[in-house]
C-alpha cells in the first residue's frame, strides 16, 4: 500500500512537472507569435497574446516587459510605467526596463523623474552604457550641455565599445565651435558602428566638419576653425588637445599643396598630421585612435581607410577614387573585417577629452 502511495505521489509529481513545462512552451510560442504582431504593427493584438503567456508562465520577465513595451510604442506611457514599476524586484530584470521607465517619464514631461529613474537603473547596471546615454539624451533636450557631455563621458569610461555615447557626445561637439573632440569621438564610433543609417550619417558629418573648417582663397589655404578660443599661461607644458591637433593639421595641408578641399586631399593631409603627431606628440598625446590609424598606416591601407570613412560626404569623389583603386581597397577592406582587426578599445584606454 505504501508503494502504491509513492507511485501515485510520483505520478501527480511528474504529471505537474509536465504540465508545467507544456505551459512554458506554449508561452513561449504565443510570445513569439506576438513579438512578430508587434513588429508589424499589431500593438492590441500582440498585448492579447502576451497576457496568455503571463498567464501560462508568470515567473518570466519577459512577458510583462513586452507588454509595457507595446504600452510604451502605443504612447500610453503610463501603463508603460505602472507596469515597469512592478518590475524591478524581478531576478532577470534588465537594463533595458530602466530605460523604457525612465523614457516613459520623459515623454510625459517629467525630466526630473526620468532621471532619478535612470539613476536607480544605473545603481543596478553601474557597467551598462545605455542609461547614461538616457541621461544625457534627457539633458541634451534640456540644453543642459556640459551636464550631457559629463553623462556621455561617463558612460563611454564604464562601456567603452557602447556605440551611442560617442555618437551623441560627437555631435554636440561637432555643432559648436569645439570641433576636435567630436572628429575624434565620432571617428571611434564609426569603428564601432559600421554600415548602418547612423554611420552614413556620422560619415557626412565629419567630412562635412573638416571641409567647413578649412577655409582656401586664391588655391591657397587661408584658415583652419577647428577650435574655440582659448587662453595658455607661462606655465602650461601642453598645448591643449585641440591646438595641438590643429598644429599638425595645418602642416598636413601645407606638405600636402593642397589647393582645395576635397577627399583625396584629406587623406592626404591626415597621413601627414599622422606621421607628424607619432613624430613629436604621441607620448605626450595619447590616444586610441590614432593609434589604430598607425596601425593601417603600417599595414598600407590608410589611404583606403579614409576613402572608406568620409565617402558620405563625397560620394561622386569616393566612386571615382573606387574606379581607380579597387584592389587597394579590397585589400583594406578584407584588413578591416576581420575581428582581430577591430579598434581594441577598453577602460583603460579610451578617449576622454577635457576641456
Amino acid at each position: 500500500m505504501r508503494n502504491t502511495f509513492k507511485i501515485l505521489v510520483l505520478t501527480v509529481l511528474l504529471s505537474n512537472l509536465s504540465l508545467a513545462q507544456n505551459n512554458k512552451e506554449i508561452a513561449l510560442q504565443k510570445g513569439n507569435e506576438a513579438i512578430k504582431l508587434m513588429d508589424n504593427g499589431k500593438i492590441e493584438e500582440s498585448i492579447m497574446l502576451l497576457e496568455e503567456s503571463q498567464k501560462l508562465d508568470p515567473e518570466n520577465f519577459n512577458y510583462p516587459y513586452e507588454i509595457a513595451y507595446a504600452n510604451y510604442l502605443k504612447k500610453d506611457y503610463k501603463k508603460a510605467i505602472e507596469i515597469a514599476e512592478k518590475l524591478q524586484n524581478y531576478k532577470e530584470v534588465s537594463v533595458q526596463l530602466y530605460s523604457l521607465w525612465g523614457n516613459s517619464y520623459d515623454n510625459l514631461n517629467n525630466p526630473k523623474k526620468a532621471i532619478e529613474i535612470y539613476d536607480s537603473g544605473i545603481k543596478k547596471f553601474p557597467n551598462k552604457g545605455l542609461l547614461y546615454l538616457e541621461k544625457g539624451v534627457v539633458y541634451e533636450l534640456e540644453k543642459e550641455y556640459n551636464k550631457a557631455i559629463a553623462s556621455y563621458q561617463k558612460g563611454i569610461s564604464v562601456d567603452p565599445k557602447y556605440p551611442s555615447n560617442y555618437y551623441r557626445i560627437a555631435n554636440l561637439y561637432l555643432n559648436s565651435d569645439d570641433k576636435v573632440p567630436g572628429l575624434i569621438y565620432g571617428e571611434i564610433f564609426l569603428n564601432l558602428e559600421r554600415t548602418t543609417d547612423r554611420s552614413r550619417e556620422m560619415s557626412k558629418n565629419l567630412f562635412d566638419a573638416y571641409k567647413n573648417s578649412i577655409v582656401f582663397e586664391n588655391r591657397e589655404m587661408k584658415e583652419l576653425n577647428l577650435c574655440k578660443q582659448m587662453s595658455m599661461t607661462p606655465t602650461d607644458k601642453n598645448l591643449p588637445l585641440c591646438l595641438m591637433f590643429g598644429k599638425w593639421f595645418i602642416y598636413g595641408l601645407l606638405h600636402s599643396k593642397a589647393e582645395e578641399f576635397n577627399l583625396d586631399t584629406l587623406s592626404k593631409v591626415r597621413q601627414g598630421f599622422l606621421k607628424s603627431y607619432f613624430e613629436k606628440d604621441n607620448k605626450d598625446y595619447p590616444n586610441i585612435l590614432f593609434d589604430y590609424q598607425d596601425l593601417m598606416s603600417k599595414n598600407n591601407i590608410f589611404d583606403a581607410y579614409n576613402h572608406y570613412l568620409f565617402q558620405m560626404g563625397a560620394e561622386d569623389e569616393f566612386s571615382s577614387w573606387f574606379q581607380k583603386n579597387e584592389t587597394e581597397y579590397n585589400k583594406f577592406v578584407e584588413w578591416y573585417t576581420k575581428n582581430e582587426n577591430s579598434i581594441n578599445i577598453n577602460e583603460r584606454n579610451f578617449f576622454h577629452f577635457i576641456n
